[in-house]
């Protein structure tokens, strides 16, 4: 693994400014992290309703005590079905739930180029490659 890519990396959570994209890592390697996998269901994804209350997904719930999301294998799914993140990844909020300001949120892929990225997604995230 490219050093200056993990010493990057590791500027890049500290100041988290933006959600990082990344393919020299796999998503399960961050610990104390909740990892979403892209094939994500959209409703697990956004919420659902319980009566008449919105309640935010399961996982959502888990996230104020943990300091990472990772969106695992982007690349995984297509570039249309990628745009379901947008609102996570421009917002950093689902639906009407805000994340934690500590959250750092990285995406995962195995190939990043024109072809396996939405050009959207893309110029919402920092890509540390190449």
């Amino acid at each position: 693994m490219n050093k200056t890519k993990i010493n990057l990396l590791k500027e890049y959570i500290k100041n988290n400014i933006s959600p990082i994209l990344i393919d020299f890592i796999d998503g399960n390697s961050f610990p104390d992290s909740i990892i979403l996998n892209a094939d994500i269901d959209k409703n697990k994804l956004n919420g659902h309703y319980e009566n008449i209350d919105f309640v935010a997904p399961d996982w959502y719930y888990e996230l104020k005590n943990k300091q990472v999301l990772v969106i695992n294998n982007i690349d995984s799914i297509s570039k249309e079905d990628q745009l379901k993140f947008v609102e996570l990844l421009k917002y950093r909020k689902i639906s009407i739930f805000e994340l934690p300001e500590n959250i750092v949120i990285i995406i995962t892929a195995n190939k990043i180029n024109k072809d396996t990225i939405n050009e959207k997604i893309y110029s919402l995230v920092a890509h540390i490659g190449e």
